[in-house]
């Protein structure tokens, strides 16, 4: 009996040895994305850092003038301690003033960096098909630099930009979100993580206590709509304007208020939607039915007001375009809509790891782990959420976009 004993002991801390020490490394290689590849679609412009993106965006301007554009390029300090600035590139039409498309890119600063491919895409291919003579460009580009330089959805302040675009704070319900208290012991940093072997045992344990206790709507409910009481949480909206976000409600209200008749708008998002699939969707304040916009863009892949996949959000960007239009009175013709490139997936399955990457960025951002493998693979599960190294994936973004551009100009560019 003391000899079995012994043996049962021995394989009990072995095995705890090795999901302690060797588990972490398996893991880490398991979530390791693949190496870039060398040659595909717009490969030489899929940058990892901020300044590499902000000094291509300057290579472009003086593209644009060696072919005959009359480009303007400023910066807006946001921390000039820092480096961080805003990038807005003006490209007036060459005669009447009759389209203004707007393109922000990086209001969830890492997502800045498909959004920066897509403005190449965008001057290469989409713009040169267009009539320049009444249709003008104003590109604002990382609009979050904090999260663009330093790989975080959030920005200095954890503020997810796209929750505080808010019309008037004093009206604004800073308890909108019913949900996210009963969650935030769960959703929020607790502390440091430990080793990853046991972190993950203990998410998947404490998810389902969560789903036990509250359902999983309401785990759901408190994420996708933006919160406004915890201020180290996910998917917080602050409470106030940032410097951001006041920059870009004035870029807005200029627009609503100047020459141009008609004002089509393309925030560019990753993150959320199938693998493959960039979709456009739309604000709660356009009317069209997930039938009219595909009829009418030629695209499949479309979330509108009516659509199973719908959600309602507090404080983006689009729907504050709407409400700002409406609160100037403003005659200009408006359409604001996002174009969101699928990254992990949109199954059960995919939404509670998507949930999960973005819990432990949070977690590690505010309680950094000391184990360095720890860290590693947070840092290679966030990239994948919002930034894919695969080149099928980037291939295809690249596709899409081309093709819902066309789409959506074409349907909405005044002659």
């Amino acid at each position: 009996m003391k000899k079995k004993l012994i043996i049962i002991g021995s394989v009990i801390v072995g095995l705890l040895l090795f999901c302690t020490f060797v588990m972490p490394h398996m893991i880490l290689l398991f979530d390791r994305q693949d190496p870039v590849a060398d040659e595909y679609a717009y490969s030489d412009v899929f940058y990892n850092e901020y300044d590499e993106v902000r000094a291509h965006l300057a290579d472009k301007v003086e593209e644009l003038k060696s072919l005959g554009y009359n480009p303007t390029l400023q910066s807006h300090a946001i921390d000039e301690s820092d480096g961080l600035y805003i990038d807005t590139i003006y490209v007036p039409s060459k005669g009447e003033q009759t389209n203004l498309i707007v393109l922000t890119t990086g209001v969830h600063g890492i997502e800045g960096y498909i959004g920066s491919v897509m403005l190449d895409v965008f001057w290469d291919e989409v713009y040169t098909e267009l009539k320049a003579d009444n249709t003008g460009v104003l590109v604002v580009a990382n609009v979050n630099p904090y999260g663009m330089k330093y790989h975080r959805r959030y920005n200095e302040n954890n503020v997810d930009l796209n929750r505080n675009f808010i019309l008037d704070w004093s009206a604004h319900d800073m308890t909108v979100n019913k949900d996210y208290p009963k969650c935030d012991e769960f959703l929020g940093p607790q502390g440091a993580m430990g080793n990853i072997f046991w972190h993950e045992a203990g998410f998947y344990g404490s998810l389902i206590g969560q789903v036990l206790t509250n359902g999983a709507d309401t785990i759901s409910n408190a994420l996708l709509g933006g919160q406004y009481e915890y201020a180290e949480g996910v998917y917080y909206g602050g409470d106030g304007d940032e410097a951001s976000t006041t920059f870009l409600k004035g870029v807005f209200k200029e627009t609503l208020s100047g020459e141009y008749e008609n004002v089509v708008h393309i925030d560019i998002h990753s993150g959320y939607g199938p693998r493959y699939n960039m979709v456009i969707f739309n604000s709660v304040f356009d009317t069209m039915t997930e039938a009219e916009t595909k009829e009418l863009f030629g695209y499949d892949t479309i979330i509108a007001i009516d659509s199973e996949d719908f959600y309602p959000t507090t404080g983006d960007t689009t729907d504050f375009y709407y409400r700002l239009k409406e609160q100037m009175q403003s005659d200009k013709s408006l359409f604001s809509t996002c174009f969101e490139f699928g990254t992990i997936g949109d199954s059960f399955i995919d939404s509670i790891i998507s949930m999960k990457y973005t819990i432990e960025e949070n977690q590690n951002h505010w309680y950094p782990s000391s184990d360095k493998v720890t860290n590693e693979i947070i840092k290679e599960r966030y990239q994948e959420l919002f930034y894919p190294t695969e080149k099928k994936w980037r291939e295809k973004t690249v596709e899409d976009f081309k093709k819902a551009c066309e789409g959506v100009l074409k349907a909405k560019l005044m002659d």
